[in-house]
């Protein structure tokens, strides 16, 4: 489909033209159209919710627990809308510091070349940045398509393991080759927008900076409704929670898709993050958000929404499980992780933080609870109606936040993406809680 549908086509995915979009080919009518129905699901959702957590006060005793629990994630949702909109961008002030592109690559031989193209495109002085690929001993042409971009780009760099170490370790050997003062790294199924490398340094010009989080969206978002319900997803994950963390400097994740790290403090922190050990075994996945949080502890980490990159994302369901499960196995590591030190973060950043530590922990337990027990046990079918309830309207309203901002028709599918979460993805972290030392990969 063309792009000028507000979509990008899977054989456009790659090019080094490819741009999110913001309203490509939709009136200015229709823009305000969109934007005016969206404000209206918003305030029709709020009151909802609303009407339905007072319930959660007025009989705060009867299930003082639960009653607890939806109001403090009800709040935890609203500050994050209200935060993401007191968000401002770093400023562009031009600055244009030396640039190392790191992509680390395992088995990527259909995306790679277009992801070198890509960063060679970048509108950046051609003698400020350079270009290092580290190849993680893949199996299969990958590093043939690698020496075919060096035919083109004689520049590019080469590293490649003879076996497979980890993407940790091809992160740090990057590092160790680069000369730049700022570290963009970037995956090998990712790819840049032009002006992204220019937007993204320019969070640096503040020097208790340490990181900046990239904002990515989905290449191959027409390919099917799992692919949709990623980008809506991909885009209120980044523009209202990244966001909303941006505004402390606390962003707890910098994704491996388009990601910036100061070359100074990442030496800093190199040897202890390459030897990180969890429960008594190597850590050798959730390397970004690891590597996030040693930074963490003290710079500041924020988020670019202009500096925007896409990424292909899984297209089938096992796929892409296995991701989530590995994702969250990672994220409960750090977290826990970072519980140790968030506290003294400013005390609004520092609430949230271990909110959305209980939250996602507790929300299994909730739901056996509310939609099996109380039915089984006191005959109580209200409490799952308003349950779910509750939850549709929360993932209308993260839709409604895609369709304000995006007037393309993937902002249903942040619905989607709530009742997925609700029906598999939840079910995932008990799971995950409980098998912290198997540390495999999970999708390779």
């Amino acid at each position: 489909m063309s792009s000028t549908d507000g979509e990008i086509s899977i054989a456009e995915y790659g090019s080094v033209n490819v741009r999110p979009t913001r309203f490509p080919g939709v009136s200015g009518i229709r823009r305000l159209l969109a934007r005016v129905a969206a404000i209206a699901i918003i305030a029709f959702c709020m009151a909802m919710v609303f009407g339905l957590r007072w319930g959660n006060v007025t009989y705060y005793w009867y299930q003082p627990l639960s009653n607890l629990y939806s109001i403090a994630i009800a709040g935890f949702i609203f500050s994050r809308f209200v935060l993401s909109f007191c968000y401002r961008a770093p400023k562009d002030i031009n600055i244009s510091p030396t640039v190392s592109i790191i992509i680390t690559a395992f088995n990527e031989e259909d995306a790679i070349y277009r992801t070198v193209e890509c960063c060679y495109a970048a509108d950046y002085a051609a003698s400020l940045f350079d270009v290092i690929v580290v190849d993680d001993g893949s199996s299969d042409g990958t590093i043939k398509e690698i020496q075919r971009a060096q035919q083109r780009w004689p520049s590019l760099a080469l590293i490649a393991f003879e076996r497979n170490k980890g993407k940790r370790e091809a992160m740090a050997a990057g590092a160790l080759l680069a000369k730049g003062e700022i570290l963009v790294y970037v995956d090998s199924d990712s790819f840049l927008r032009s002006d992204g490398l220019r937007k993204i340094v320019q969070g640096f010009a503040d020097p208790r900076v340490a990181a900046v989080a990239g904002h990515t969206e989905v290449a191959n978002v027409t390919k099917n409704s799992l692919t949709k319900m990623q980008q809506a997803r991909y885009y209120v994950a980044f523009r209202v929670i990244k966001a909303a963390e941006s505004v402390f400097g606390t962003v707890t994740c910098c994704p491996g898709c388009f990601s910036a790290y100061r070359r100074s403090c990442m030496m800093e922190v190199l040897e202890p993050w390459l030897g990180q050990h969890f429960l008594g075994v190597q850590a050798t996945f959730g390397d970004d958000r690891s590597l996030t949080n040693y930074l963490l502890r003290k710079y500041r980490v924020i988020y670019s929404a202009d500096a925007i990159a896409t990424t292909i994302v899984p297209e089938g369901h096992k796929q892409f499980l296995k991701q989530q499960l590995r994702w969250k196995k990672s994220w409960f590591r750090e977290t826990l992780i970072a519980a140790t030190f968030m506290w003294k973060k400013p005390p609004l950043a520092a609430l949230a933080f271990y909110g959305q530590l209980l939250f996602p922990i507790i929300a299994p337990l909730l739901i056996v609870r509310i939609c099996l027990w109380l039915p089984i046990a006191n005959g109580d079918f209200v409490s799952p109606v308003v349950y779910l309830l509750g939850t549709v309207l929360i993932g209308l309203m993260f839709s409604a936040y895609y369709l304000f901002w995006n007037s393309d028709r993937y902002w249903i599918y942040g619905l989607y993406f709530t009742l997925y979460y609700l029906i598999f993805l939840v079910w995932q972290m008990p799971y995950a809680i409980a098998t912290q030392r198997d540390n495999r990969w999970g999708t390779r």
